[in-house]
């Protein structure tokens, strides 16, 4: 069996920061475990945070093994409530098979489908999309900037905000990205950060100025909201997806805005709010049935492709939810 390992810690992540190395196979199931065979591994951008220190959410990066959230099926249970043939979502090692504590796995909902949703749009993704926009007090009329308008977090917040009467305008990486927010998510305009003047272009596209700025990228999209933040605006800061391959200082050409404009700058993690997943769940899980709140995952076949998958995920490639399918 293949696993995948860090070759080292290093500042800046490249395919050859990885290496896929063979492992034994993982050990029956004991009391209270499960056996799983791996269906979807999620390529996550907070993932680079460990995968340059060694130090994680789960005591397996210590030594340098890759490992992140799985859609798995279980082919062994020693634990009460799973069965050979559940479908679970579980934090597990980047390899085709594992051995789990029930106690860490969720099980999917057999009318998910594909299961792979609860990685995106129905998992962490879609949810802080939800939280973020619950903190911040949307009205409709306002208008709400979104950055990474096409990735898993920032295209539900723009469609949820337009569900919730909100102008809603994009920021995203290429032409294509950016029609396809517009037609396919149903934005009012989106900008691409890779041509000039993008505060001009962003006072032209807002010329009311901009209420809330969702943030889950960084500088590129901190500073251009700045510039055309109105009077108490909100930024709901998600995620600095274009620092974490990059130890670089963040500077601010407008940050006195935050000052003279009265603006609320406000980090969240959804996990400080389990109260709301179940709001959350329930209008994302409707949105989805009904049609009206539409996702796009970009699926990478075959275990051996997730290390230079995940590189180019940081690089911005790719649109909605990216993600390693095996077998």
């Amino acid at each position: 069996m293949k696993s995948w390992i860090m070759r080292g810690r290093s500042e800046t992540l490249t395919p050859q920061s990885f290496e896929l190395v063979d492992a034994a196979p993982p050990p029956p199931a004991a009391e209270g475990e499960l056996r799983v065979r791996t269906d979807f591994i999620s390529l996550d951008p907070y993932l680079s945070r460990f995968m340059k220190t060694w130090v994680g959410d789960t005591p397996m990066w210590s030594e340098g093994d890759v490992n992140g959230r799985t859609v798995a099926t279980v082919t062994e249970s020693r634990a009460e409530g799973f069965a050979a043939g559940d479908r679970v979502l579980v934090t597990a090692r980047w390899q085709a098979e594992n051995t789990v504590s029930a106690a860490q796995a969720q099980k999917i909902a057999p009318d998910i489908d594909p299961p792979s949703l609860v990685l995106g749009i129905l998992g962490a993704s879609g949810r802080t999309a939800w939280v973020g926009l619950h903190l911040a007090d949307l009205k409709a009329g306002e208008t709400l900037l979104v950055s990474a308008a096409t990735g898993p977090v920032g295209s539900v917040a723009g469609q949820l905000a337009k569900r919730r009467g909100l102008r809603v305008i994009g920021i995203a990486g290429g032409a294509d990205k950016c029609r396809y927010a517009v037609d396919r998510l149903g934005f009012d305009a989106c900008l691409d950060h890779r041509e000039p003047d993008l505060e001009g272009r962003l006072a032209m596209a807002a010329p009311a100025g901009v209420d809330v700025l969702f943030e889950n990228i960084g500088q590129t999209g901190l500073d251009t909201g700045l510039s055309a933040i109105n009077e108490k605006g909100r930024i709901m800061l998600c995620g600095l997806a274009q620092h974490y391959n990059d130890e670089a200082p963040m500077t601010l050409s407008h940050f006195r805005q935050l000052l003279y404009r009265q603006v609320r700058l406000q980090g969240f993690r959804t996990a400080d709010y389990l109260d709301l997943y179940p709001a959350a769940t329930a209008e994302l899980l409707a949105g989805v049935k009904e049609g009206w709140l539409r996702y796009e995952e970009q699926v990478t076949d075959g275990l051996e492709h997730a290390a230079s998958a995940y590189v180019a995920m940081l690089r911005g490639e790719g649109i909605g939810k990216r993600l390693i399918r095996l077998g």
